[in-house]
């Protein structure tokens, strides 16, 4: 990960705002505030950020209503997202995670704990060697094809699904060890970084956004399946292709 990593702030609390992105910038980061979502569109239509930090509550717009936007727009949808709340319930917690974002902090937080955060979804999205053992370019997985350059995945009647940085990061774990049964925990910590402050059920609905992608019916998975009181295990026929 480059020290020069581009982030987008999106808070309405101006001085919030105006403190965390200098400190950010202190951190090495290029930083962009904005205090909405229509200033978040203004940005993303010039230039993709490396991660955007989105506060939940926004006036008009709603974080998770932003969310859905970017993970609902192919050209948007891969762009990692942290999100930023004062509401430490875990129904908040699980509907950020389900909706698409790559991680959530809640407030108040130290400034290293999120610059912790960006760093370690820098590190599993967009940092150089990443995934160092995926040599081949391109796997089949059953009838799906899994680029892992472009970072999506081909349907067999054609449509790409552009996957987020960590349906990126638990793919490449899968394809890497098919028909062997990766525990949650191992799950956690190769995606998330050891000692991440992540609750139980995060890996779990980490899996389903991936099924939703990969698998034909996601409520029958076969692609991956659940182990239980272990983990889940890639159970399609992978194979590389280049």
């Amino acid at each position: 990960m480059e020290s020069t990593s581009h982030l987008v702030l999106v808070d309405d609390d101006h001085e919030f705002r105006r403190l965390l992105a200098e400190d950010l910038r202190r951190r090495g980061f290029s930083v962009e505030a904005v205090a909405d979502a229509a200033a978040l569109d203004g940005l993303l239509a010039q230039r993709l950020p490396d991660l955007i930090v989105l506060d939940w509550m926004l006036p008009g717009e709603d974080g998770p209503s932003v969310l859905r936007r970017l993970r609902a727009n192919p050209r948007t949808q891969a762009v990692p997202v942290l999100m930023l709340t004062a509401r430490n319930d875990e129904f908040d917690r699980v509907f950020g995670l389900e909706i698409g974002a790559d991680d959530y902090l809640t407030k108040p937080f130290l400034p290293r704990e999120l610059e912790a955060r960006i760093k370690a979804i820098l590190r599993r999205t967009r940092g150089p060697g990443a995934q160092p053992s995926l040599a081949p370019r391109r796997w089949r997985i059953g009838p799906v094809e899994f680029d892992t350059v472009a970072r999506t995945l081909t349907l067999p009647h054609g449509t790409v699904q552009p996957l987020t940085g960590s349906e990126f990061a638990l793919l490449s774990l899968f394809v890497q060890h098919p028909n062997e049964v990766l525990t949650r925990d191992y799950l956690m910590r190769a995606t998330r970084g050891r000692g991440a402050d992540v609750f139980d059920r995060a890996i779990d609905i980490a899996v389903s956004r991936l099924r939703a992608k990969l698998e034909f019916n996601p409520q029958v998975p076969r692609a991956i399946r659940s182990v239980r009181g272990q983990g889940y295990v890639l159970a399609a026929p992978v194979e590389s292709i280049e």
